[in-house]
């Protein structure tokens, strides 16, 4: 790497100079890199930071023989999304508004929304994502993200269905296709620019879930309150092999769980479905149960589910994974395969919408 550096402060402005010896073969990099400016840039990141250099400027000059090779300058590089900051664009639209990312660690993290879109994106599982169905992602986590920035409510790193994953991360799961899922992301990320989904003006919720029955929920069926938004619309690309599910619960812990006599034998009847084919209600014995209440007690995968009682376990299947409210990420992968774009299948999930390119977004006082 250098071989050594020199801080030099004239009329308060500090200038890093690195010196490359000329026998060292990554030298050669500073002398010629008109297609390999981001790697530089990384390598005098990593190397300030590595080596603690006490650097608090933004001009850093390559030094070689005694004359300066080129000039680089900190704030050209975005270390959180490792990019050339895109300088005509910097101060323009949500995509590039700062947030304040709360980790589970206590740590408050500033990133820009397109970065937090990608952490978010990058949690699912890219390398089988169609285009248009990571746009549609896209869309929807950025919706998210500004809507709770205009209610300064806080973003966490682990919320619900938004999960962020940072880059050390994504490069230990994804190896040596960082590169190549990093640009499918980014352009996703890029081409829906701005864009969230609003209804009657207003940011939606935008609840979504990973794969459905092949009917989303209503929200009343869910939440305290009914969105017009959030309506049981058809999911027919869901439906395959891989939504079933089984969990095999052990009789005598769910007669603990449930206070109710389990055994082969024992009554199940199932009173009501949901418009979304969900169980609403069901029984046990002589006691009634709330089907979404007693899936997130087992830890089921969702609420459409069968029961089947054995000698001394009780099955219970399976279909589709979440609560169902909103966008389904396979439902929408089946629709982006089939040929539709993200804009047709953010308003088949979420009926009643639009979406609106915005270049700021409302603050509450």
């Amino acid at each position: 790497m250098f071989y050594k550096y020199m801080v030099v402060e004239n009329q308060g402005k500090k200038t890093l100079y690195l010196y490359l010896n000329n026998t060292e073969e990554f030298s050669k990099e500073f002398i010629n890199h008109d297609q390999k400016v981001l790697p530089l840039y990384r390598r005098i990141y990593h190397y300030i930071h590595n080596e603690r250099i006490p650097f608090q400027g933004d001009q850093i000059c390559i030094v070689m023989n005694g004359v300066i090779l080129d000039t680089f300058y900190l704030s050209d590089y975005d270390s959180n999304s490792d990019e050339l900051v895109e300088l005509l664009e910097a101060d323009y639209g949500v995509s590039q508004k700062l947030i304040d990312l709360n980790h589970s660690t206590g740590i408050i993290e500033k990133l820009k929304v397109d970065e937090y879109i990608f952490g978010v994106i990058s949690n699912e599982i890219p390398e089988i994502f169609s285009e248009e169905a990571l746009k549609a992602q896209a869309v929807v986590a950025r919706t998210y993200a500004v809507k709770r920035m205009s209610k300064n409510l806080p973003i966490r790193d682990y919320s619900n269905n938004y999960i962020y994953r940072d880059k050390d991360y994504l490069k230990e799961i994804w190896g040596s296709q960082y590169d190549s899922y990093t640009k499918k992301i980014k352009d996703a990320i890029r081409d829906t620019k701005n864009e969230v989904i609003k209804f009657d003006g207003e940011y939606i919720d935008a609840y979504y879930h990973l794969s459905s029955n092949g009917q989303t929920e209503d929200s009343a069926n869910v939440l305290k309150f009914a969105y017009p938004y959030l309506k049981s619309v058809s999911s027919a690309f869901d439906i395959d092999s891989s939504n079933v599910g089984y969990r095999i619960v052990p009789n005598d812990y769910l007669s603990r769980l449930l206070n109710v006599p389990i055994h082969e034998g024992t009554k199940v009847e199932l009173l009501m479905k949901t418009i979304g084919h969900r169980v609403k209600y069901i029984r046990f014995g002589d006691k009634v149960f709330d089907g979404l209440l007693l899936a997130r007690r087992l830890g089921l995968d969702s609420n459409d589910f069968s029961v089947s009682i054995g000698k001394t376990a009780t099955t219970f299947t399976t279909r589709g994974h979440g609560h169902g409210l909103g966008l389904s990420k396979y439902g929408a992968e089946g629709m982006a395969k089939a040929g539709y774009n993200y804009h047709q299948i953010l308003n088949h999930y979420y009926p009643n919408t639009y979406i609106e390119k915005e270049e700021s977004y409302r603050k509450n006082s």
